[in-house]
C-alpha cells in the first residue's frame, strides 16, 4: 500500500492540501485531492517538481492540467467504472465542503446577532440604571448566552459529521489510489507503480560513489504459453499468483515487487549491491524451480515451473529506460541461454 500515514498525519496533510486546492481553477474532487495530497506529503518527488513548475510565479492549475498531472504521476487512465467512482467521490467531497461552509456562515451570523444584542444591552444599562432594567438586561443576556451555546453545539455536531465524512472519503480515495497501483491478479505493484517507484528511487539515489546504486531484477516464467495451452488460463493465473507470492516471500523489506507484464515480474532493490541482487535472483529462481503446483483437486503434480532472470545495476546519470532495457537484455540472455538461469549484465559491459 502506498499510503502509510496514520489518522493524525493524514489529517495534517488534509489541512495543508485543502487551501491549496481552493486556490486552483480546477474543481474540488478526488483527482485534485490526490495531486495535492501527494504534493504536501512529499511522497512523489516527480509530481512535486511538476506542480512547482506549473504554479511558478503565482500560476494556478486548471482542470486539464490537474488531470494530466494525475495521469502522468499518480494513476492510470480511468475506466468508465473508475470515472463513475471519481464522480461519486467528487460529489461527496463537494457536499462536505458545502456543509462546512454553511455551518461556518451560520456560526458567523449567530455571533453577529449576539454581538448586536450585547451592544443593545450595554446601551440599556447606561441609559436606565434602574434595578428593574438591570434584571431585564441580565435575563436577556442569559437567554442570549443559551442561544449562542445551542448554536455552537449544533455547529460542533455538524463539524463532527463533516470530519467523519471527510475521513470516509479519504479512505475511499486511498483505497481507489491503492487499487490503481496494484495488479488485481497477483496483489503485486503494477507497471504504473513500478515506473513511479523507479523514478523516485533514481531521484533519491545517493550521490556518493561508495554507496550502492539501485539494482533491478527482471524475471519471466518459462514456457508460460505452453502452460496456458496445456492446462487452461485458470491454471495459468494460479501459476502467476504462486510465483508472485514467492517473489514477495523472497524479496527484501525495502524491495518493490511488481508484475510488469503478462508473465514478467520485476524486483527493484534500492540499496542492494549487484552481488546481493544476483544472490536474491538465484534464490528466487531456485525456489520457483523447486516447487510443484497442483491443478485444482488433481493430486498429480504438473511438470515444474521455472523462471529466467536478468540482473543489472543502475549507472548514475543514465535514464530509467536505459536501466530497464539493460535488465531486459540480461533476461533475454537467460532465455536464450537455456532458461531457468540468472544472467548479470553490468553497465560497463552493456
Amino acid at each position: 500500500m502506498r499510503y502509510h500515514d496514520n489518522i493524525a498525519r493524514s489529517t495534517e496533510h488534509l489541512r495543508a492540501a485543502l487551501p491549496l486546492m481552493t486556490r486552483q481553477r480546477a474543481a474540488l474532487h478526488p483527482i485534485s485531492y490526490a495531486v495535492w495530497y501527494e504534493f504536501v506529503s512529499a511522497i512523489n518527488p516527480p509530481l512535486s517538481q511538476a506542480v512547482l513548475k506549473h504554479t511558478a510565479q503565482g500560476a494556478t492549475l486548471d482542470e486539464a492540467q490537474t488531470w494530466a498531472l494525475y495521469r502522468e504521476h499518480i494513476g492510470e487512465s480511468l475506466s468508465s467504472s473508475d470515472a463513475e467512482e471519481s464522480r461519486r467521490l467528487s460529489e461527496g467531497l463537494v457536499r462536505v465542503l458545502d456543509t462546512m461552509a454553511a455551518s461556518a456562515a451560520e456560526a458567523g451570523q449567530e455571533t453577529a446577532r449576539f454581538d448586536n444584542s450585547l451592544n443593545n444591552w450595554v446601551e440599556q444599562l447606561l441609559s436606565s440604571p434602574s434595578q428593574q432594567t438591570h434584571q431585564d438586561v441580565l435575563q436577556e443576556l442569559l437567554n442570549g448566552t443559551r442561544e449562542i451555546r445551542g448554536a455552537m453545539a449544533v455547529l460542533q455536531s455538524q463539524l463532527a459529521q463533516s470530519r467523519h465524512e471527510i475521513s470516509t472519503l479519504r479512505d475511499e480515495v486511498q483505497k481507489a489510489r491503492s487499487e490503481a497501483l496494484t495488479d488485481a491478479l497477483t496483489g503485486l505493484a503494477n507497471r504504473r507503480a513500478f515506473d513511479q517507484q523507479l523514478s523516485a528511487c533514481m531521484s533519491n539515489s545517493p550521490a556518493q560513489a561508495q554507496q550502492e546504486a539501485p539494482c533491478l531484477v527482471l524475471g519471466d516464467i518459462d514456457f508460460f504459453k505452453r502452460i496456458n495451452d496445456s492446462f487452461g488460463h485458470g491454471f495459468g493465473d494460479q501459476v502467476l499468483r504462486i510465483v508472485a507470492q514467492t517473489l514477495k516471500n523472497v524479496a527484501a523489506d525495502q524491495a518493490l515487487a511488481a508484475r510488469v507484464g503478462g508473465e514478467e515480474f520485476a524486483l527493484l532493490l534500492p540499496t542492494a549491491s549487484l552481488g546481493q541482487a544476483q544472490l536474491l535472483a538465484e534464490k528466487l529462481r531456485s525456489t520457483v524451480a523447486a516447487g510443484r503446483i497442483r491443478r485444482g483437486n488433481v493430486a498429480q503434480d504438473i511438470e515444474r515451473v521455472t523462471i529466467s532472470m536478468g540482473v543489472t545495476q543502475w549507472q548514475r546519470g543514465e535514464s530509467a529506460n536505459s536501466f530497464y532495457e539493460r535488465a531486459d537484455r540480461a533476461l533475454y540472455a537467460s532465455k536464450h541461454g537455456g532458461r531457468n538461469c540468472v544472467t548479470v549484465l553490468e553497465a560497463q559491459a552493456a
